[in-house]
């Protein structure tokens, strides 16, 4: 089912054009135009409908950034302004179609049918448009994950999945076997690191009734059940020795035997496996079989740690923030642009995992608040804030002070460095939006800066 975001102001427009498409056997997201949570995931809408007024700024902009995805949605732009100049401009700038309010509602649905038909077909043939999963982001680092992801997807070969704890390796999994030709089959994972040694081949390869003390029924085993589908071993460096042995066949042969049973059984499946140790090493000290790792790498996924792709920080807590709030049934929560700030200049050691964790706190101490704030955030974050602060006013400042009227008295350190500042940060946003064509996103990307921090920047030097 297509998917369509409706972005507007006017609450009556987004209930009548979300009637609309629904009507049409489309789903509906609607949101305020300036709400961004949406934006996190934009690429995987089809269609976005946008209801601007060009009087605004970070509307505008808001509709510049839905077309700077990778694989942007069909943005069909509606607006009260008589201006003809904006059409041209919107539809220049790569809008399907642009409408003057109240839309002809025949015209428009025409326009949702065929806009969706060509982005199914452009996103059919485009290589990094596949079933994310749940992973956000779009930064070159994840980018290059999602290729290989793709390239591999359509094959049958064993892949291995390196990346630190909480990086998401199992979503990275569930992605390769979604895009694969053995969705429709099941993908059946297990934790090495939770095996019980004793019970390992058993858990795998299935058991007889009678095999063992414990073994009261027959058990089919995850081998069984992750035929002409996937199997996911997750945490593979803790799989047991001996364990490690017998599985080298299965690999090999695609054929087992059930603990207590004299018969051979086969599984088609396709093998991922996930680690977040260093296998070789293990290999050369022999706490792993170098056979056996070489039948994992038949393609190796690398997923860098959050450090190495904070341009994806802004996506993911939306996206999880989101997820956070349907699973508490409460209303969607705006974040203060200091808390976006604290959270993209944190270093996140636990990765995704510790975000998604962090946020949750800040979502249960904000729980009776409609903004979140920094005093929401734990504790760890905000001593990050509190040292970075710090931090800041031990280094010296790195800048050429303005000249000055040596016959006049001097202003104290603070006034004099704050004027020194001032001068250089509305001399760099000057160079930043000329470079950037005045393209927020390009601009954010460019500086480091957030969203809310670069239009408080912009508004406060009078660019605005």
């Amino acid at each position: 089912m297509a998917r369509i975001l409706i972005l507007s102001p006017d609450q009556h427009f987004r209930r009548d054009i979300k009637k609309t498409v629904q009507d049409m056997g489309y789903k509906g997201h609607a949101t305020h135009v300036s709400l961004e949570p949406f934006l996190g995931g934009a690429d995987h809408y089809d269609m976005a409908i946008l209801d601007i007024d060009i009087s605004r700024q970070d509307h505008r902009h808001v509709f510049y950034d839905l077309l700077q995805y990778p694989s942007p949605p069909a943005t069909v732009v509606v607006t009260d302004s008589d201006d003809p100049e904006f059409a041209e401009e919107s539809i220049r700038k790569g809008a399907w179609d642009c409408f003057k309010k109240p839309p002809p509602w025949e015209t428009l649905k025409a326009s949702i049918y065929r806009a969706i038909k060509k982005v199914r077909n452009n996103r059919a043939s485009d290589p990094l448009t596949l079933e994310r999963c749940g992973i956000a982001g779009s930064s070159p680092e994840l980018m290059k994950c999602l290729q290989t992801v793709h390239t591999c997807a359509a094959t049958d070969s064993n892949i291995l999945i390196f990346g630190e704890t909480g990086t998401g390796k199992e979503l990275f999994a569930r992605a390769i076997h979604c895009n694969s030709l053995r969705s429709s089959f099941p993908m059946m994972t297990l934790d090495c690191a939770s095996l019980p040694v004793n019970l390992a081949e058993s858990i795998l390869f299935g058991h007889e009734k009678g095999a063992f003390t414990t073994a009261d029924r027959k058990s089919p085993g995850l081998l069984k059940q992750a035929h002409k589908g996937t199997l996911f071993l997750d945490e593979i460096g803790e799989l047991p020795l001996a364990t490690q042995k017998t599985f080298l066949r299965v690999l090999q042969e695609r054929r087992y035997r059930p603990v207590g049973s004299t018969t051979e059984m086969f599984s088609d499946f396709r093998l991922v496996a996930a680690t977040n140790k260093d296998l070789d090493q293990m290999a050369t000290e022999g706490l792993f079989r170098e056979d056996l790792l070489h039948r994992l790498k038949g393609v190796s996924l690398h997923i860098p740690p959050l450090r190495y792709r904070q341009s994806d920080i802004k996506a993911l807590v939306y996206h999880y923030l989101n997820k956070i709030c349907q699973r508490y049934a409460i209303e969607l929560k705006s974040l203060s642009g200091e808390v976006m700030d604290i959270m993209i200049s944190y270093p996140w050691p636990g990765n995704v995992r510790e975000l998604i964790s962090k946020l949750e706190h800040t979502v249960i101490m904000g729980l009776n608040e409609t903004y979140i704030l920094p005093e929401h955030l734990p504790t760890s974050l905000r001593v990050h804030k509190a040292r970075q602060q710090f931090s800041q006013d031990d280094e010296p400042a790195d800048i050429t002070a303005p000249a000055t009227d040596e016959s006049q008295d001097l202003p104290d350190l603070k006034e004099y460095r704050n004027r020194a500042l001032a001068d250089l940060e509305k001399d760099y946003l000057r160079k930043l939006m000329r470079v950037s064509g005045e393209n927020i996103q390009k601009a954010c990307q460019t500086s480091g800066l957030s969203r809310s921090r670069l239009y408080a920047l912009l508004k406060k030097y009078g660019f605005n």
